[in-house]
């Protein structure tokens, strides 16, 4: 239990690490991207930036929950079954 415990806190500050220093990297790469004195390139290289930027946070997403999933333990459950569909007969009469 202390183990799991630990795991979720190792996790946990990984991933907001790992989310932090994302965000320090797109923000150093926006800020080297306001320095480029093309214009086309600098279109370029914003659009890289939102690319780029988009996928490596969706990358710590990725790695947050499936760490949670893992030290959990939750990713063998079964799914709860479907509520069973029923039409309506007739509407009740006040």
């Amino acid at each position: 239990m202390i183990a799991r415990g630990f795991a979720s806190l190792i996790a946990v500050i990984g991933s907001a690490a790992l989310t932090l220093a994302t965000v320090v990297a797109l923000v150093r790469g926006t800020i080297a991207t306001l320095y480029i004195d093309n214009l086309s390139l600098r279109i370029f290289a914003m659009m890289l930036d939102v690319i780029v930027g988009t996928a490596l946070l969706l990358g710590c997403i990725f790695v947050a929950t499936h760490l949670a999933v893992l030290i959990l333990g939750v990713g063998n459950a079964e799914f709860p079954p479907l509520p069973h569909e029923t039409t309506p007969a007739e509407p009740t009469k006040n």
